[in-house]
C-alpha cells in the first residue's frame, strides 16, 4: 500500500461569476431596471400604451403595439382586449384564449400591490418573486385588499414574469444589434473572448511543453470557468464564435501524431443545441470529458487533440427549452454563425420578436396557428414554448430544479472548491443568492490556502486601474453607499479583507485600452494575484 498516492484531480483556478453588471452596457436590462418596468407598466394601466412607450422607448413601434395588445389580452379587464389582440397579434381565437389560461397580467399587477416600497416608492423584484413563490410552495391563495387570488393565478402571474423578462432581453438585444455605438461595444466584448481564445490555445501548448499528456485533466481542462448568472446567452454565444475563429486560424500541431488542436466548451450537462446552421431542429452535442478523453486518447490518430472550457448557467438561460412530454432539455441558439445573430434569442411570443422560420412540417404547423414562439424538441419533437423556459428567478425560496439545472450547479459546485482565484465580474452577490454565499463560505473553509477575489463594477468615483489594500479599504470608506463598496464588503465578509482586490471603472473598460482589448489588461484580470 506504500505506492498508494493522494488524488487531486486537477479543476480551473479560477472562475468568473459573471453577473448583469458586465451586460447592462450592452442594453440588456438589470433585475433592478426589470423591476422599475413592470411596476410602471402596472400602476399605468388606464393609459398602458403610454407606459411601454416610456419604459421601453427602444422597441420598434410594432413590438410596442403588439405588447400593448397582448397584455391587454391578459388582463381579463378590457372587454375588446380579445378581438385586439387577435387583430393586432395575427392569431386564432383558440390560441388567445390558450394565452389568457398560460398568463395573467391582472394577478401580477395585484401582487404588486402587495410588494413593500423603498423611501423612492420603489419595489424590488427579489420581493415580488419571494411574494410568489412563498404562496406557491405553501399552496395558497393571497388577498389583495378585498380581492383574493388563487394558487392558479399566482401560478400564471409568475409564468407571465418569466415571459415578459425573456421579451425586455430580447428587445434589448435587438436595441444592441441595430444601435452603432452598442454594436461598437459589442464588437469590443468579442475582441475580449478572442484573446481568451488565443490564451487557453498559447496555454495549451505551454501544458504540452511541459510534457503533460493529452488525455490529461491538467491539459484539456482551460485554466478559467465561467458561471454565468444572466440569463442571456451573449458571452457563451461570443466564446463559442471566437473558438471557432481561434480552431479555423491555428496552425501548431500536437501529439505524436501531429494533429491540430481545437478549443471547444464544457456546459456540464449532455446538452442538446439546436443546429445553429441546421435545415431541421436535429441536435449537436458541444464538447464534454467523455468526447474530450475519446479524441485525446494517445494510441490513435483522430484528426484533432482538444482542449475545454467549463461553463454554467446554474439559473438557467433564455435559449433552454425544457420539453413538456420528455423533460429533455433542448438549447436554442439561432440559426447563423455569427456574433451579430439577429435570431440568437429564442423566438418570442410576439411576432415581431419571432424569426418565423420553420424548420419542420410541425413547426410550420405551429406558426400557423399563432404559436409565434414554437421551438420543436430535438429528442421527441414536441412543440415547446415560451412558458416552458428554463430559467430560475431571483428569489430565497429555491423550488426544486429540472435535473439538468441541478447537475449544472452540481458540477459548478466543485470547480468552485477547488478554485485559488474568483473573479466577482459585474456581479454583486445580492442577499436572494444565500445559497452561493453557502457554497462560497464552504470553499473558504475547504483549505488553509487563501482564496483570491478580484472585484469588477462600476462607480463614477473610481479611477482606471486595480485597487489593494489600504488603497481599496480608504475608498470604500468614503464612498460606502457604491455598489462596489457593497459588493467588496460582502465578499470581504467571506474571504478576507486583505483577499480581495476591487476594480471600479467597470465593464467593458476593465480589459480595454485605447479603445481595443489588451492582452495585458485581460491577464491581469485573470491573474491570480
Amino acid at each position: 500500500m506504500s505506492d498508494v498516492k493522494n488524488y487531486t484531480p486537477y479543476w480551473p483556478s479560477t472562475i468568473i461569476f459573471w453577473g448583469a453588471g458586465t451586460t447592462q452596457p450592452l442594453n440588456i436590462k438589470t433585475t433592478s431596471e426589470l423591476g422599475q418596468i413592470f411596476q410602471t407598466l402596472a400602476e399605468h394601466n388606464k393609459n398602458l400604451r403610454a407606459a411601454i412607450d416610456q419604459t421601453l422607448p427602444e422597441a420598434e413601434e410594432q413590438v410596442r403595439r403588439e405588447l400593448d395588445a397582448l397584455l391587454k389580452l391578459i388582463n381579463f379587464e378590457d372587454p375588446d382586449g380579445e378581438q385586439t389582440a387577435i387583430e393586432v397579434l395575427g392569431i386564432p381565437k383558440a390560441r388567445a384564449h390558450h394565452l389568457q389560461m398560460l398568463y395573467d397580467w391582472n394577478a401580477v399587477k395585484l401582487v404588486i400591490e402587495r410588494c413593500p416600497r423603498n423611501s423612492e416608492h420603489r419595489f424590488s423584484l427579489d420581493d415580488l418573486f419571494n411574494l410568489l413563490d412563498l404562496h406557491i410552495y405553501a399552496r395558497q391563495g393571497i388577498e389583495v385588499g378585498e380581492r383574493f387570488i388563487t394558487l392558479d393565478r399566482l401560478i400564471a402571474a409568475r409564468r407571465t414574469l418569466l415571459m415578459l423578462t425573456q421579451l425586455i432581453h430580447a428587445v434589448g438585444y435587438q436595441k444592441l444589434l441595430h444601435d452603432q455605438n452598442l454594436r461598437l461595444m459589442y464588437q469590443q466584448y468579442h475582441q475580449f473572448t478572442l484573446l481568451l481564445a488565443k490564451r487557453m490555445h498559447e496555454e495549451g501548448l505551454n501544458r504540452v511543453a511541459k510534457g503533460i499528456s493529452l488525455d490529461d485533466r491538467a491539459f484539456y481542462l482551460f485554466s478559467y470557468a465561467v458561471v454565468s448568472m444572466n440569463w442571456d446567452p451573449l458571452l457563451l454565444w461570443l466564446i463559442f464564435n471566437s473558438h471557432k475563429e481561434q480552431n479555423m486560424a491555428a496552425a501548431e500541431k500536437i501529439g505524436k501524431y501531429d494533429e491540430p488542436m481545437k478549443l471547444f466548451n464544457d456546459l456540464a450537462h449532455f446538452i442538446a443545441v439546436r443546429q445553429v446552421d441546421g435545415a431541421t431542429p436535429a441536435a449537436w452535442f458541444p464538447m464534454n470529458e467523455t468526447a474530450v478523453q475519446q479524441l485525446n486518447d494517445l494510441r490513435y490518430p483522430t484528426g484533432r487533440r482538444v482542449r475545454i472550457g467549463k461553463f454554467y448557467f446554474p439559473h438557467g438561460c433564455h435559449g433552454f427549452r425544457r420539453c413538456p412530454k420528455c423533460g429533455k432539455l433542448t438549447f436554442y441558439l439561432g440559426d447563423e454563425w455569427r456574433i451579430d445573430s439577429p435570431c440568437l434569442f429564442p423566438p418570442q411570443i410576439l411576432p415581431s420578436l419571432s424569426q418565423q422560420k420553420p424548420r419542420s412540417r410541425e413547426e410550420k404547423k405551429a406558426l400557423e396557428a399563432g404559436i409565434f414562439d414554437a421551438v420543436q424538441c430535438t429528442y421527441c419533437g414536441t412543440i415547446t414554448e415560451t412558458h416552458h423556459t428554463a430559467i430560475a428567478m431571483q428569489s430565497q425560496l429555491k423550488p426544486e430544479q429540472p435535473s439538468f439545472i441541478q447537475e449544472i450547479q452540481n458540477d459548478m459546485r466543485v470547480a468552485i472548491e477547488h478554485a485559488r482565484h474568483i473573479i466577482f465580474a459585474g456581479y454583486s452577490l445580492p442577499d436572494d443568492d444565500f445559497i452561493d454565499r453557502i457554497m462560497l463560505s464552504a470553499r473558504r473553509k475547504m483549505d488553509g490556502e487563501q482564496v483570491k477575489c478580484s472585484i469588477i463594477n462600476f462607480d463614477p468615483h473610481a479611477k482606471e486601474g486595480w485597487m489593494y489594500g489600504q488603497a481599496l479599504h480608504a475608498f470604500c470608506s468614503a464612498h460606502p453607499n457604491a455598489s462596489l463598496a457593497s459588493t467588496c464588503s460582502r465578499v470581504a465578509a467571506i474571504f478576507g479583507e486583505e483577499n480581495i482586490r476591487g476594480y471600479g471603472a467597470g465593464f467593458p473598460q476593465v480589459f480595454l485600452k485605447n479603445g481595443r482589448a489588451d492582452p495585458q489588461k485581460v491577464a491581469e484580470m485573470l491573474r491570480v494575484w
